[in-house]
């Protein structure tokens, strides 16, 4: 007794089997492709939103350290005393001193010739000086260039962007209940 659906012909339903196979096989093609091209997306836009993410979390952190230091420098009329007192709070904002620039690693020395004149821009922006005192006022008179300039520097050198330095490791806490 022949199968349901099958005709006698053996020829004719190894035909329409192959048909069936084929327009199978194609939709499958279609779908492996449509689930290749959603992970590729997927994959495209979790990278923009790690890279938006960073941006973000990087310009807040420009803003608390080039904001601490400017309000250092306001608040500091000495130049000298002003620079050095905006280097020690950054450095101890990254966690790498307690108190004084002394306590500074041999391999972070180079950044302070390189953040020293960022610092120096700051005071000259909080306190401006006559036009015969001009010479005296450092090159670089916006700071915010001057720290873009930094970071690339530091990212060119160190193979890392700078403000990474202020990430800190939160080990899980468990939360135990009372």
């Amino acid at each position: 007794m022949p199968l349901a659906g099958r005709s006698t012909d053996g020829h004719l339903a190894d035909k329409m089997v192959d048909a069936a196979d084929t327009l199978i096989a194609r939709l499958q093609a279609d779908c492996t492709a449509a689930e290749a091209r959603e992970r590729a997306i997927r994959a495209t836009v979790e990278a923009q939103i790690r890279e938006a993410e960073q941006a973000r979390a990087f310009a807040w952190r420009r803003l608390g350290a080039l904001g601490d230091m400017a309000r250092i420098a306001a608040l500091e009329p000495d130049r000298e005393r002003a620079v050095e007192r905006q280097l020690v709070g950054l450095f101890r904002d990254i966690g790498w001193i307690e108190s004084s620039l002394e306590e500074l690693a041999d391999s972070a020395r180079p950044l302070l010739d390189r953040l020293r004149p960022i610092a120096e821009a700051l005071h000259a922006e909080a306190h401006p000086v006559s036009t015969e005192d001009a010479e005296t006022v450092l090159a670089h008179a916006e700071p915010l260039s001057a720290f873009r300039a930094f970071e690339a520097w530091y990212e060119a050198e160190r193979g890392q962007p700078f403000l990474q330095v202020f990430e800190r490791y939160v080990p899980p806490t468990p939360l135990v209940e009372f």
